[in-house]
């Protein structure tokens, strides 16, 4: 697992493929003013005694914008400007103090390091147009300098490589039993699903004696009836109605028999993904051929259904991904705790419009009631 720290050069890389919206920042409405200008010397961020002034963000942001040309709209300029200042003074945040968390605690990079992570790298952007063939080809396209990028990219190695050894090597619980619990229990609720697709099929059985009972002229009526009875689809306020269609717009079981059936005519039990159906055609248009004023137009169907639904089932997965699901998720928790456990313990002072980058306070462990003396 690893934390994905934004320093201000891997933000000017990632906006070339595209902009993303942090929880942390509000959007303004269209035709938002650009705000004032403020003193480029005012320290907007301290992080034990490392500053983050303002003009350094202002920089950083204003060379990302350059670089995305006309691709960010007039309209979300403002915005936009908000969000790499928000996202620069966060890497700044985070990386300042983990990397002198790992320099402390005596980690270190080395060359397979470096070329583990390269490689990852190489991978994920692989199918983007113009993927680099190395991080080096990659870091010369960052619009804040080949030395600054390479460097964010070895504080990530750096960080990741304490995170894994301060925080997720701690991480010794067994989560077979777990797993088994939840494989278990996916099947016995499997076992359930398959009562209830003969439950289903003996009703819609039911149905279709009904329907078989009711004299032709009759059918029509009786079967709109007991859509708005039994069916188990929204259509079934309108009798079972679902309008006209094209090939295609329904699921394949469906559509065959809507199209094959004659008009008038009840199908015998269809079953799909979402149940067993019973079908009436309603009605039927040709295709036609394109004329001089009317383009051409595909065969078309009206026809009406009921549905009885049966109990999805689902893929039962091994243990083995169960564990590295379960596994991961507490990793997650493990890792944010410990990470917060630094901040908190940092010395940080922000700026009003960088607030909402510290740290939320700690919340008081809770004792329970029967335990107070």
């Amino acid at each position: 697992m690893k934390i994905k720290l934004i320093g201000a050069a891997l933000v000017a890389a990632a906006t070339f493929a595209g902009c993303s919206k942090p929880d942390t920042v509000a959007e303004p409405a269209a035709g938002v003013a650009e705000e004032p200008a403020k003193d480029p010397n005012e320290v907007v961020l301290s992080v034990n005694g490392n500053e983050l002034t303002r003009g350094k963000i202002d920089a950083d942001v204003a060379t990302i914008v350059a670089a995305q040309g006309d691709k960010i709209p007039a309209e979300q300029l403002t915005y936009a400007k908000r969000m790499f200042a928000n996202q620069i003074a966060q890497g700044f945040l985070y990386n300042t103090i983990l990397v002198a968390k790992a320099t402390e605690l005596g980690y270190e990079i080395t060359d397979d390091d470096v070329k583990e992570r390269e490689t990852e790298f190489l991978k994920a952007t692989a199918g983007q147009p113009d993927a680099p063939k190395s991080i080096e080809e990659a870091a010369e396209k960052s619009p804040l300098g080949k030395e600054r990028t390479l460097a964010e990219f070895r504080n990530g190695i750096l960080i990741d490589k304490m995170i894994k050894g301060e925080a997720i090597s701690k991480n010794a619980k067994d989560y077979t039993a777990e797993a088994q619990k939840i494989v278990d229990d996916i099947k016995a609720e499997n076992e359930k699903a398959a009562g209830g697709d003969e439950e289903a099929l003996k009703k819609i059985n039911e149905l279709k004696a009904i329907l078989d009972g009711v004299a032709e002229e009759e059918k029509a009526g009786k079967f709109a009836e007991l859509a708005k009875e039994h069916s188990a689809c929204p259509s079934s306020s309108k009798g079972g109605d679902l309008g006209e269609f094209t090939h295609g717009q329904m699921v394949k079981e469906f559509d065959e028999v809507a199209f094959s059936l004659p008009v008038g005519q009840i199908s015998d039990p269809v079953k799909t993904q979402f149940g067993y159906h019973l079908v009436m055609t309603t009605g039927k248009t040709e295709a036609t051929e394109a004329t001089d004023d009317k383009p051409a137009a595909p065969e078309k169907v009206r026809a009406s259904h009921i549905l009885v639904k049966v109990p999805q089932t689902r893929e039962v997965p091994d243990i083995d991904t169960v564990v590295a699901g379960l596994k991961r998720n507490d990793e997650r928790k493990i890792v944010n705790d410990y990470v917060m456990s630094l901040v908190r313990a940092a010395k940080i002072e922000a700026a009003d419009d960088f607030k909402q980058l510290l740290p939320p306070p700690e919340e008081p462990e809770t004792v329970p009631v029967d335990s107070a003396e």
